[in-house]
């Protein structure tokens, strides 16, 4: 079965002048590397990452779930910004046979092999399940066993991808800007994680950076690693710090600062605003979204 990678970035993107730039870079970053760019046109907002389907399996087979944000739906002047998961990916031809059937961000997910690491704000999200009830149900839809860490409650998203981030087999990146800040809670953290994971955490040679958090909301490619850094040039030290880590963390890809300030400002980086598409070339028709 062939299949190829298509990355897709919401249309806001372009369209918002404070971010029109890391559209740019996006897009010439990917076409640089071989690998095709689209856009979503049926979204309200760029953060595309959170109402997007998420990925089950390497051949393109994808969940739902109904994106209805407690930071989004209860402020009237945000509501607004909820896209309808249906309605995004109405054109696409996406198959997503699972429908988790809960209140969910694909921004609280990610996969790691046969393990999903999310945070527990899933049960505030989700009242209406006991817990143990919720974390069996989500076992069998995703065909995983989830890993569950406590919401860092300085994230309003309570997402996973801020925190921790898959390198394969059983390591898994996390970052450290917890050992400064909130140091009980790095203990939980790897107190949780150890059991299951070899875990690497990211070693920057500078003073950190309060916004350094948002290095590990990279974009991983084939080919390639797209970074998050703070200044335009990537010249400033935490920025160089952390190109000389990711190269040593990934010595086989290329690593392609893109300048990302005004997102990471907004609480969210580059993993937040892209979405992996795996598209099966057999299939010739649309799946029904619906």
């Amino acid at each position: 079965m062939k299949h190829k990678i298509v990355i897709y970035t919401s249309s806001h993107l372009r369209t918002t002048p404070k971010t029109v730039c890391i559209a740019n870079a996006i897009s010439k970053a990917l076409g640089d590397l071989g690998i095709e760019h689209r856009e979503l046109n049926n979204t309200n907002d760029y953060w595309c990452r959170d109402y997007m389907p998420v990925l089950l399996s390497d051949d393109g087979v994808y969940a739902k779930y109904k994106y209805n944000p407690d930071y989004l739906k209860d402020y009237i002047t945000e509501q607004k910004y909820i896209t309808e998961q249906d309605v995004a990916c109405r054109d696409l031809n996406i198959c997503t046979p699972t429908d988790l059937g809960i209140v969910f961000d694909g921004g609280n997910y990610v996969r790691c092999d046969d393990k999903v690491i999310m945070t527990d704000k899933i049960f505030m999200e989700n009242p209406e399940w006991k817990p143990l009830d919720l974390l069996s149900h989500l076992t069998e839809k995703l065909s995983a066993e989830i890993i569950l860490l406590p919401w860092d409650m300085y994230d309003f998203c309570g997402h996973a991808d801020g925190m921790v981030a898959s390198l394969g087999g059983n390591k898994i990146l996390l970052n450290n800007c917890w050992k400064n800040k909130d140091k009980e809670f790095h203990k939980r953290l790897t107190k949780i994680l150890e059991p299951h994971f070899d875990i690497v955490e990211p070693v920057y040679n500078c003073k950190e950076d309060k916004d350094s958090w948002c290095y590990l909301n990279y974009l991983q490619l084939p080919n390639a690693i797209l970074l998050p850094v703070l200044s335009k040039n990537a010249d400033c030290d935490n920025d160089i710090a952390a190109i000389e880590t990711f190269s040593r963390l990934f010595p086989l890809l290329k690593i392609i600062p893109i300048y990302s300030r005004p997102l990471i400002e907004d609480g969210g980086a580059l993993h937040c605003v892209t979405w992996e598409f795996v598209e099966n070339l057999n299939v010739s028709h649309k799946i029904a979204f619906a």
